[in-house]
């Protein structure tokens, strides 16, 4: 089982634990938290200067927030670091939780086992529940993963496609990326629509049909659990 992100903000954290009542929410957080800690920080130096890490002006953190998304791109292109592996033995998970629990961990998932012998339904139903309660979880992260290196103009050209009727023609999204392009030549200016278009194409939120472009199912419910959360909106890179 692949380890979970741990680059989100606090705001990002505190909104999935609050819009998830479980706490099987925090566990599933703990279990890979401190395992995936020191590999993220690895990566982060690994890719960018110090020079880029520290700079403040707007122009040079728009261009380091597209070169990561570039990054991001190449490494990450179909792949979900939050889904379950198909076929995935009993004994595998139980290996990946022994390497991942602390004595935090435990006490989490005691409460868990608690919370749930007290609910009065049956086997069937608990194993039910508990299932969507991960489901619902496991989609959220995914989200959160699109949310740390998306476009604010790449997920209004998704609410554009939303919200119309469900698709846009590729003369229309071609002009949208000029304009968008037009505004941000700093950071984007020898960009070209293919590139522009690499992250949402390559991580399943958006397909080309008819001469044009429409949302994948991730797509869609991405923008709609996004619609629900404006403040997640206003933290997407401002490009």
């Amino acid at each position: 089982m692949a380890g979970l992100s741990c680059s989100w903000s606090p705001t990002l954290i505190v909104d999935l634990i609050k819009n998830i009542a479980w706490p099987v929410v925090v566990l599933f957080i703990g279990f890979s938290f401190k395992a995936r800690l020191l590999e993220v920080i690895r990566s982060f130096f690994s890719k960018n200067t110090v020079s880029e890490i520290s700079a403040t002006i707007s122009g040079v953190s728009a261009k380091f927030m597209a070169a990561r998304q570039s990054t991001e791109t190449l490494e990450r292109t179909n792949s979900s670091s939050v889904t379950l592996p198909e076929g995935m033995s009993v004994e595998s998970v139980k290996e990946t939780h022994e390497k991942n629990k602390t004595e935090y961990s435990e006490k989490l998932y005691q409460s868990i086992i608690k919370h749930v012998a007290t609910l009065d339904i049956n086997d069937e139903e608990k194993i039910q529940l508990l299932s969507r309660e991960v489901s619902v979880l496991q989609s959220a992260m995914r989200y959160f993963e699109i949310n740390k290196v998306l476009f604010r103009s790449q997920y209004d050209l998704f609410c554009k496609i939303f919200f119309g009727e469900g698709y846009i023609r590729k003369s229309d999204a071609l002009l949208y990326f000029e304009q968008i392009r037009s505004n941000n030549i700093e950071a984007i200016g020898d960009w070209d629509w293919n590139k522009y278009t690499a992250y949402p194409v390559g991580s399943s939120l958006i397909y080309e049909e008819d001469d044009g472009y429409k949302l994948t199912l991730i797509g869609g419910s991405y923008v709609a659990f996004m619609q629900k959360r404006p403040q997640l909106i206003e933290e997407l890179t401002k490009l």
